[in-house]
This record gives C-alpha cells, sequence and structure tokens, in this order.
C-alpha cells in the first residue's frame, strides 16, 4: 500500500475525514494524474506553506510526476492543516490573557483602496455616510494578564495608516487576537483586499472594481455587492456572497460550503468539501463553473433564459426541475455519470451551465428568493 492511501486511512480512522470523502480520495488516487492548473498549485501550495513549519517538513524525495506532489500536498493538507486550524483557538484558551480595546480614526480622508492583513481576529467592513475612517478594535492579548503590558504590544504589533490612496491596516502577532470593526465612507473603491490567518469577515454594501479576499480559518460573507471582479478563497469555512452585481467572481473553499447569488456575467465557484449553490437573480449571466468532491451542485436560474449546460457526477445523479429542459445526450454508466442539456426560450439571453462532482448530485432548478433564504440557514 502506498503513502498516500496510508494517509488517508489514516485520517479516516482518526475522524478527520468521513467515510465517504476517503472513498473520494481514494478514487481520485486511482485516476490517471493530470498536471494541476497554475492557479490550482498556487491555491494548494500557498495554504500547505501556512501551516506547515519549515523544520517539521520532511525532505522530498525527487520524482518524475510533478502531480504525485500535488496528491501529496493536498493530502498533508488535509491531515495536518485541517487540524491545526481546528485546535487552533483552543491552545490560546489554555494561556493567560488580557483583553484591551482602540479606535484608530481619522477624519476628512480621501482613499480609493483598502489593504488589510489580520493573523488572528476577525474583520467587518461597514461602509457609512461618514467623511471620517474609523476602525474598532477588541483584542485579546495572550501570555500577559497586565492591561499596560497588553496596550503595548497591541500598539507594537498594530498598524494603521492612509498613504497616498491606499488605507492599510494589519496585526501581525499570533499571540493577539483582534476583532476589527472598520467603519469606511461610501464610495466606488478601486481596489479592496483583505489577509486573514485565523478569523473570517463579513462585509455589506461593498462597492469596489476588483476584490480580494482570502483566509486561512474562517467563514467570509458578503452581502451586497457591486464590483468587476471579485476572487475569494478559504480554505476551512464557508463563503456566502448575496446580492452580487458583478462582472467576475471566483468563490473557492477546500473545506465549506460555497453560495454565490445575484446578477453575475461568469461565475467560478469549488469546493474540496462543501456543497455548491449558485443562484442567478437576473439576465447578465453568461457562465456558471461549479466543481466539488463530496458535495452537490445547485444552480438556482432565472425562469426565461435560453440555457445550454453540461453535468458529471461519479456517483450522484441529475434532478432538472425546470420547465422545458431538453436532455440531448446522457451516460449513466457505473462509476461516471454524464448528462448534456437545453432550454430555449423567446428570450435574447443564453446561459452556459457547467456543473462536476464526484459524489453528490446536481440540481436545477428556478431562481425563487426563498431558495436563497434556506441555503443561507444552512451554511
Amino acid at each position: 500500500m502506498n503513502e498516500e492511501r496510508k494517509r488517508i486511512l489514516d485520517m479516516l480512522e482518526n475522524g478527520t475525514i468521513s467515510a465517504q470523502e476517503a472513498v473520494a480520495l481514494l478514487e481520485a488516487l486511482d485516476k490517471k494524474p493530470e498536471e494541476p492548473k497554475p492557479k490550482e498549485k498556487s491555491f494548494v501550495d500557498e495554504f500547505v506553506s501556512i501551516f506547515q513549519d519549515p523544520d517539521d517538513q520532511p525532505k522530498q524525495k525527487s520524482t518524475s510526476s510533478g502531480s504525485s506532489n500535488s496528491k501529496d500536498k493536498v493530502v498533508d493538507f488535509m491531515n495536518t492543516a485541517l487540524n491545526k486550524i481546528k485546535n487552533f483557538d483552543f491552545d490560546f484558551q489554555l494561556s493567560q490573557s488580557v483583553e484591551v480595546s482602540h479606535v484608530f480614526q481619522q477624519p476628512e480622508v480621501s482613499f480609493d483602496k483598502i489593504d488589510i492583513d489580520v493573523a488572528n481576529g476577525k474583520v467587518e467592513i461597514h461602509p457609512w455616510s461618514g467623511a471620517e475612517v474609523r476602525v474598532e478594535c477588541d483584542a485579546k492579548v495572550y501570555r500577559t494578564e497586565d492591561r499596560e503590558e497588553g496596550l503595548k504590544q497591541f500598539h507594537d504589533t498594530s498598524s494603521f495608516s492612509i498613504e497616498g490612496d491606499t488605507l492599510y491596516f494589519g496585526t501581525q502577532s499570533k499571540w493577539m487576537k483582534v476583532n476589527a470593526k472598520f467603519y469606511v465612507p461610501e464610495h466606488q473603491y478601486k481596489k479592496i483586499s483583505v489577509r486573514l490567518f485565523n478569523g473570517g469577515l463579513n462585509a455589506n454594501d461593498l462597492e469596489v472594481e476588483d476584490l480580494k479576499a482570502k483566509a486561512a480559518n474562517g467563514k467570509i460573507i458578503v452581502d451586497g455587492l457591486r464590483a468587476k471582479r471579485a476572487n475569494v478563497e478559504t480554505s476551512n469555512g464557508a463563503i456566502t456572497l448575496t446580492r452580487v452585481s458583478a462582472e467576475h467572481v471566483e468563490a473557492e473553499s477546500i473545506n465549506g460550503k460555497v453560495l454565490v447569488e445575484g446578477d453575475i456575467l461568469h461565475t467560478d465557484a469549488q469546493s474540496l468539501n462543501g456543497n455548491i449553490v449558485c443562484s442567478l437573480t437576473g439576465d447578465k449571466a453568461d457562465t456558471v463553473h461549479a466543481k466539488t468532491v463530496t458535495g452537490s451542485v445547485d444552480f438556482y436560474v432565472p425562469e426565461n433564459i435560453n440555457i445550454s449546460g453540461e453535468a458529471k457526477s461519479n456517483l450522484g445523479g441529475f434532478k432538472m426541475e425546470l420547465e422545458g429542459i431538453d436532455v440531448l445526450e446522457e451516460k449513466n454508466e457505473v462509476v461516471q455519470k454524464s448528462i448534456r442539456f437545453s432550454r430555449k426560450t423567446a428570450s435574447p439571453d443564453k446561459l452556459h451551465l457547467f456543473a462536476e462532482t464526484k459524489t453528490g448530485s446536481v440540481l436545477i432548478k428556478k431562481y425563487e428568493s426563498k431558495n436563497v433564504n434556506s441555503n443561507k440557514e444552512t451554511n
């Protein structure tokens, strides 16, 4: 038995993954290896490097196949990274700590970009009608019980500034948990970048050309977004993007559900271990790609729109609960099922749907607001 299979079985025995997830990973190992795309490489490489200590990494043996290294990293990530991030807060609870608060603010400012980098803690972003910037920080400083020392550590390891056209905020100490609420002027921003290690993002009513949000451990929730492009990634946590109007949205989670709802031209949603729900509310939508390993894929589409699509599943089925759907081709083999379908209406708009899942099912249904609300409640 090779090392990859041993690690998967160890993960199953330790309860890190379920039996269904173990089957999916074992099936993936049996398939012909494919060279991962550059984006997939960078996503796996980056988060594996976050959770692995350099001294703990064994020297890799040379191999003629780059794809085997990628599979090793995915298995190692599932085995080590998820265990670390699940126990991250528990480790801190064993340490002495002190709670401190501080407010950063600056009146009458003008900037077009926001750059936030928080090592440990949650971030909220709320546009408001005021002309000033206000950042309310509630911090828990570990390894000390002295409030003055805690405040000093907070100021020494935190930064807040407005330089040129950019607002910068960062906290870099892992021995300090900072929950920060940002109140920023209502404005059409050029770029908002949020990077989190242990903590989630909650934002509402953002207007920005380019949104980038990345978390290692935490949910990402954005309710109300007008953007040209949004790129949202988390390794452990759900992604919920609602009331979105955008040209291009990419949402990717390794361990968590992905929900995207709005009027979006191009949508790309992926999850290794989680369901994917794409709800399209307008006629702008042109293309939706949804891919998951252990979850299902649900499409909720406008009632009157032309559709051309394709879906694949190893173990699941297909539910076409939409009037006027024509099945062009269907294959129902034991371990590989696929279907090609279309729908013609009087609308000049056409939607292209592509879904792929290993163990889950694929659903296509008419969009209704109650569908989104029920899916949000299950996140």
